[in-house]
């Protein structure tokens, strides 16, 4: 993290980097959460498309497949995030343990 003097980051804050990273740095920066914020859209989002392509192609709601398949999702992507060090390693981790947790409910509740 940089330090701006209480002031906003900007790119040109963060001459060691290239690319798109010193934007990324500064909105991880200057807005507290940006990036967990946008890893919880994105899995509604992948929950919301895949539990709709669910229920249009079987006709049945089936949410924990929804659930598990967009929480597998957000594994790599998180990991890749935190790679870049946008997010900690502890929120790949709580993507993990909610992928298990779900795993397991989806394991226990099957009636087939």
């Amino acid at each position: 993290m940089v330090d701006c003097n209480g002031l906003y980051c900007t790119i040109s804050d963060y001459p060691s980097s290239s690319g798109v990273m010193p934007l990324l740095y500064a909105i991880r920066d200057g807005i507290p959460g940006a990036w967990d914020g946008i890893l919880i859209a994105i899995m509604f989002i992948l929950f919301a498309g895949n539990y709709f392509l669910i229920k249009n192609k079987t006709g049945r709601a089936k949410i924990l497949i929804a659930l598990i398949s967009s929480s597998f999702m957000m594994i790599p992507l998180s990991s890749l995030l935190a790679l870049a060090s946008l997010v900690t390693f502890t929120t790949v981790l709580f993507y993990a343990f909610i992928c298990i947790v779900i795993f397991i409910v989806f394991l226990v509740s099957d009636n087939n």
